[in-house]
């Protein structure tokens, strides 16, 4: 299962000089009727408002039609017909009440038969309206009104149930119909421009004919009659009641490109999507200096609406072109039909033999096809929950189709000559035009100029192939389906397209619980560049085990929601780990060739190692998909600077932090994609790792003397095996004693090796029983673990300690060894005594046998060993007397009996500059706990070279981060280093005057052991 959070994009919807909509509930002013009912969508549109059931989509599908039947809901065999009244009879009903306080109401009903006879007048198109009565009441604010709960109250003779009244028309005498229905203020005078007229169908049957329509006049609009501008809305509107869906023609009317001439205005169609705010009055935009009639219909309306209701005439007395806007195949064939072209048709006069704007008419290619049919991501059901493909045919033959019927011949001829282009459905003036409404897309490719000789009477089939435009070509992973996704590219970046119609692209991944993740697609145009024109890319993810649920459970439900031009980020959280699947689609289910996109997974899976030291400097391999130059990579609260990046692969060297668990972020920086891997990195101690007492038994120990045995702890993972480095151990005892790891001092906070130790010698201050503890992480956890052991300081006149006197030493070693011994009274040390030594066992030399105490209370003596056989033992006493007496051990460790820890520095990663840290390791003896061996010889043994574009070769843990070898070698060196007295040997890597990138592999050996170190310098990132 998936969680989404996301940025929606807001999407407007321009129609009608509007971009609003609006949902509420409707009752009848005296009765409860049923919500799932009466729930209502209210969408801005043209002028005003239309009232829709749940049964109906909230835009027009299709450039002429305003809406078609598709293979739902409606009756079989009626997918791609257009919706019209029955019978092209329409009867409408007017409001008993005034028009306005200054318009009576019979001046109203003329106004409405007025403006409804531009439509009948139409002489080609069968369409009778009637006016057969009123209403039952004075619709107005008193039976008109919003409920507390949001609903609206209204008489039943204009609900959308009210097929007894087909076509309601209300005076809304005072504005207050229109403040319930549009909002608090809507009906002010103010508010005219948009909603002096508004409404239109909200109700229709399964056999694709219209049952009722609401339409809505502001009474605060209409001073006196006649108004132009009212009837020009009033007309608008009336025409979308009748059937008709918005037009783009002569569209330089409105946009001045170029300038409009006087047979522009002429040809103007009335049914065009918007109007610009300065249109005021109307006549101002579209009359031509009173030359033309804005609000009568002009040759693209009266076409459109005859095509709908076709009279007798209509056949014989037009002409008609149809055909199918087609993609170019790899052949330049007809491929797939391309949808959202508007194909204009011009006639050419022939007398000056160029186009004109006044004989014209438009079709937008494939308005019977469905324009949106939901996809699996985004779900296939409207926010009503009604199914998206209820409008429009799936009939693969409608797809690009247009129709041009309705042309006329003018000056009494029989023929002439049309022209035909084609050119895009303008995203602004014209978003709410055609199919693909409101998300309009730019054509593919370009058609020149086509003459077709027509006749009245004639149909003249004229298919256009778009030159120059997008092919479909297969992807490069081969077909996917929900069932059979794709595996991800390894890079988790690549480019494809959503080709052919109902495309989408699957793919899987394995991710992992407690990540975060972001895919972006960003949609792309010919030019390869971003584009909002083409495809909208909506995104899906899944379980790869869900069979099927749609929408997906994690979805974006917008294209386009980040603050990058064209791109579409999904932001998701994996809660199990488990194959995922990723959906990429168009938001309408669209696909076409020319539907590019380039997409990409941020997703970081797992770190490499997954401890680091509180001290920082642990190289940290992140793995994952789609990592780029500048992805930013913040560790806990920290930002961290990258070392080097791949696509599925970042190198970073974690900082110093406090011991606990962190998070590593990823971002995106233009897009604020991001993907968190929660938990991922352990600094130091985790919260259930386990401190150890390894050793710390000491016999008794004079005040002032260092007690024999070191405290040694250490700290391991939850299993009890793992050692855990760079983990903060803090010492501490009571009463205060001085640590040698701490320089002296009573207490202190020490870091844990790389074999998860840490040591250190106990000197007594103090006379009694003495506690000393070793705290884990004090700092980070309020109930930190610890472990504890106790030292018995004591004092008389005389004591003798001695300083480390258990030692391991290699076999066949030959070294001199100090023996340090201190003569105490009573905790104050005794300076000028004699100290003998006496070799008890082995052989060895003294020098001198016999040593006398400084100030300090210290005597030495060199124990000097020569290829050591066996072990040795060595009485020390004080004189005279020699009373008191210890002794100290010295163990000879067989070669076989050797191992190797690692210390500290055989992984390091660091910018070109600073020199390589120390590689360290520590020679034990094989037994448990490991005893330190002196003596040992240790070899240290590398290459030194430089890899190919600087690539890194370091490897994290168990899992290589990168395998490239050193194709330039520029020296080898090897070293040999004995261990000390604590076991440790060191080496300090060189660069052999070398500067730049380099890398260092290397190999320590020791006995039968040996480990590996890898080091390597990068130039820094920009």
């Amino acid at each position: 299962m998936s969680m989404i959070s996301f940025s929606p994009r807001a999407q407007e919807i321009a129609a009608g000089g509007q971009s609003c909509l609006f949902a509420n509930k409707v009752r009848h002013e005296s009765e409860a009727y049923p919500r799932a009912l009466l729930s209502a969508n209210f969408l801005c549109s043209g002028a005003g408002i239309i009232l829709l059931l749940l049964t109906l989509v909230q835009f027009a599908q299709a450039g002429g039609p305003r809406y078609i039947a598709g293979i739902s809901y409606f009756n079989q065999g009626t997918a791609g017909t257009p919706l019209t009244w029955a019978q092209g009879a329409v009867t409408y009903y007017t409001d008993q009440g005034s028009l306005s306080l200054t318009v009576s109401g019979p001046q109203g009903d003329a106004l409405v038969a007025d403006a409804f006879s531009q439509w009948t007048s139409i002489s080609t198109a069968a369409l009778s309206v009637t006016h057969a009565g009123q209403l039952a009441e004075d619709v107005s604010g008193a039976n008109v009104y919003r409920n507390s709960d949001g609903s609206i109250t209204m008489p039943a003779d204009i609900m959308p149930t009210a097929t007894g009244t087909p076509v309601g028309i209300v005076y809304d005498v005072d504005g207050t119909v229109t403040d319930a229905l549009l909002g608090q203020g809507a009906g002010d005078a103010s508010e005219c421009f948009g909603n002096a007229v508004f409404g239109g169908l909200d109700n229709f049957g399964i056999d694709a004919h219209y049952l009722h329509a609401l339409v809505v006049l502001n009474g605060n609009c209409v001073a006196q009659l006649p108004d132009p501008d009212v009837e020009y809305r009033l007309v608008r509107v009336l025409g979308q009641v009748l059937g008709l869906g918005w037009s783009q023609m002569n569209l330089n009317v409105q946009t001045r490109m170029p300038p409009p001439t006087a047979d522009d205005y002429v040809g103007f169609t009335i049914m065009h999507a918007v109007d610009s705010p300065s249109c005021v009055p109307i006549s101002l935009c579209y009359s031509n200096g009173g030359q033309v009639n804005p609000y009568q219909p002009k040759m693209d309306d009266q076409a459109a609406l005859s095509r709908l209701y076709p009279g007798p005439t209509f056949s014989a007395g037009t002409a008609r072109i149809h055909g199918k806007i087609y993609f170019a195949n790899t052949s330049g064939q007809p491929g797939q039909g391309m949808q959202g072209v508007n194909v204009v048709a011009r006639w050419i006069d022939p007398n000056t033999n160029q186009p004109s704007g006044a004989y014209a008419a438009a079709s937008v290619s494939g308005f019977l096809f469905a324009g949106n049919v939901g996809s699996t991501a985004t779900g296939f059901n409207d926010s009503t929950g009604q199914p998206f493909n209820r409008y429009g045919s799936n009939d693969p033959m409608l797809e690009g189709f247009f129709d041009l019927a309705g042309l006329q011949i003018p000056k009494g001829a029989n023929s002439a000559r049309y022209q035909l282009t084609v050119e895009a459905v303008d995203p602004f003036w014209s978003a709410t035009a055609g199919p693909y409404q409101p998300w309009q897309v730019l054509p593919s490719g370009s058609s020149p100029p086509i003459t077709v000789n027509v006749t009245l009477g004639g149909d003249v089939p004229q298919d256009i192939v778009m030159q120059g435009s997008a092919a479909q070509k297969p992807d490069w992973f081969g077909p996917t389906t929900y069932g059979t996704p794709a595996q991800l590219p390894i890079a988790g970046d690549w480019a494809a397209s959503l080709d052919p119609y109902g495309g989408l692209d699957y793919f899987w991944f394995s991710g992992q619980a407690n990540r975060t993740l972001s895919v972006l697609v960003t949609a792309l145009d010919g030019f390869s560049a971003p584009s909002e024109g083409k495809a909208q890319p909506v995104i899906g993810m899944w379980q790869l085990s869900d069979p099927g649920t749609f929408p997906a459970p994690a979805n974006t439900p917008s294209a386009f929601n980040s603050a990058l031009f064209g791109t579409t980020v999904l932001n998701a959280q994996l809660l199990e780990s488990t194959s995922f699947r990723v959906g990429i689609a168009d938001i309408r289910g669209d696909g076409r060739p020319d539907y590019r996109y380039h997409a990409r997974l941020l997703y970081g899976d797992h770190v490499t190692p997954t401890r680091a030291s509180v001290g920082g400097a642990t190289a940290l391999a992140i793995a994952g998909f789609g990592f780029q130059a500048n992805t930013g990579i913040t560790i806990g609260s920290g930002n961290a600077q990258p070392m080097a990046v791949s696509a599925n692969q970042i190198l970073v060297t974690a900082s110093a932090k406090a011991d606990g668990v962190q998070d590593i972020a990823l971002t995106d920086p233009p897009t604020l994609a991001s993907s968190v891997l929660s938990g991922v990195v352990t600094y130091g101690a985790g919260p259930n790792d386990i401190v150890r007492l390894i050793a710390g038994s000491n016999p008794a120990t004079p005040v002032r003397g260092q007690a024999p045995n070191p405290i040694r702890v250490q700290v391991v993972a939850p299993d009890g095996i793992t050692p855990v480095a760079g983990a903060s151990v803090f010492f501490t005892a009571t009463p205060p004693v001085a640590f040698t790891a701490c320089s002296g001092g009573g207490s202190c906070t020490v870091l844990t090796d790389q074999s998860g130790q840490t040591s250190t010698l106990v000197s007594v201050l103090t006379a009694g029983t003495i506690t000393i503890t070793a705290l884990l992480a004090p700092a980070s956890y309020t109930t930190p673990q610890q472990v504890q052991t106790t030292l018995l300081g004591t004092e008389s006149a005389l004591d003798l300690s001695l300083l480390s006197p258990y030692v391991w030493i290699a076999q066949g070693a030959t070294l001199n060894l100090t023996l340090t011994a201190r003569v105490l009274s009573n905790g104050v040390p005794i300076d000028g005594r004699t100290v003998n030594y006496y070799l008890d066992k082995g052989s060895a030399t003294l020098n001198p046998p016999s040593a006398t105490t400084n100030a300090n209370g210290y005597a030495s003596s060199s124990l000097q060993l020569s290829s050591l056989s066996g072990d040795v033992q060595v009485s020390v006493c004080v004189e005279p007397g020699d009373a008191p007496c210890k002794t100290f051990y010295g163990t000879a460790v067989p070669a076989s009996s050797l191992r190797l820890q690692a210390v500290s520095g055989d992984l390091q990663l660091i910018t070109v500059g600073p020199p390589f840290q120390p590689t360290t390791v520590r020679v034990t003896d094989a037994s448990t706990p490991p005893d330190p061996v002196l003596g040992v010889s240790v070899l240290f043994q590398s290459l030194l070279g430089r890899t190919n574009n600087d690539a890194p070769i370091v490897s994290g843990g168990d899992t290589t981060i990168t395998r490239n070898p050193l194709p330039v070698i520029l020296g080898m060196s090897q070293e040999s280093v004995t261990s000390d007295a604590n076991g440790l040997a060191s080496m300090q890597p060189s660069t052999g005057g070398f500067t730049g990138a380099l890398a260092i592999l290397g190999t320590v050996t020791a006995g039968p052991g040996s480990l590996p170190f890898q080091l390597q310098s990068l130039w820094p990132m920009n």
